[in-house]
């Protein structure tokens, strides 16, 4: 039985009846579309969004900032049990720092403790990292126990995806505009993945979207390591292709992933049309050592 709390952050992607399910705590980052803020509490319309971003709406995300931290950490205290916080990828937000300052004061006061993970992940690979670390925390370890687990487990979620339009990482300034530019003229689909950093690194340029979401079972074939049967993937208003890659899984590993649609923090960046696939390998390297 769990004797801690494991909390994350929606950039996870995790959906409302997982973290249910399992009593996870999350706190939102915020988004705007046109300017409009959203605090991630209402519920996510995903058509809507990217079918917005397609008219030419424009995106940005927030943080989650030291203030809101503390106010979210310092109720998770009052149940009084320990917290391990598993956080979006360094390598993309300040949140994480902003927790482990924030954890750090918060320590000094409390008998209970933070323990707070920079999780080097993004999207459902961080969803992925949180749910495996929960099964393992319901074995009634520590906090401490747990944290260590989570620790090392980071480094064995891995994160490949595909993009309809590499304009919406250039705009978010995870790519170069001038490679952005190059892939639109040439029809290039490049496919990416998160580096051991949690960045994010292009690792193949296909010439249609078939072979592109082809390419993402390829890899899994190469890094595929069994640790986990567990499999998740990431849509962002591209249902059938998504489930063109979990069929492709299914037949390949015998393992039914599980589909959820790529949020609205990470989907401002990546843009619509993105698949995502998640699965646990022995590391994050670009090829299998």
């Amino acid at each position: 039985m769990k004797q801690i709390i494991i909390s994350t952050e929606n950039t996870s992607d995790l959906t409302q009846d997982i973290l249910q399910q399992r009593n996870i705590s999350c706190v939102n980052m915020h988004y705007f579309l046109d300017g409009k803020e959203f605090d991630g509490k209402e519920a996510f319309d995903s058509k809507a969004f990217y079918d917005a971003m397609r008219n030419g709406a424009m995106t940005k995300t927030s943080l989650v900032n030291e203030y809101d931290a503390e106010q979210y950490l310092t109720e998770l205290l009052k149940q009084g049990k320990d917290i391990v916080h598993i956080s979006f990828a360094s390598a993309c937000s300040g949140t994480v720092a902003n927790f482990v300052r924030v954890a750090e004061k918060l320590n000094k006061q409390s008998s209970n403790k933070i323990y707070v993970v920079d999780s080097l992940c993004e999207s459902g690979g961080q969803g992925l990292l949180v749910t495996l670390v929960d099964d393992f925390a319901e074995q009634g370890k520590s906090a401490k126990e747990v944290y260590e687990y989570a620790d090392a487990l980071k480094h064995r979620i891995c994160h490949y995806f595909c993009v309809e339009d590499i304009a919406y990482l250039a705009r978010g300034g995870r790519i170069s505009k001038f490679k952005a530019f190059v892939a639109g003229i040439m029809k290039i689909k490049p496919v990416l993945y998160s580096d051991t950093e949690g960045r994010l690194v292009a690792i193949s340029k296909e010439m249609s979207r078939k072979k592109s979401l082809l390419k993402l079972v390829e890899f899994m074939q190469d890094k595929y390591n069994g640790e986990s049967d567990r499999v998740y993937i990431c849509c962002a208003d591209c249902d059938e292709d998504g489930q063109f890659v979990a069929d492709k899984v299914k037949e390949t590993f015998g393992m039914q992933p599980v589909l959820m649609p790529l949020g609205p923090v990470i989907g401002s960046h990546s843009g619509p049309g993105t698949v995502a696939l998640f699965f646990t390998a022995n590391n994050r390297n670009k090829k299998n050592d």
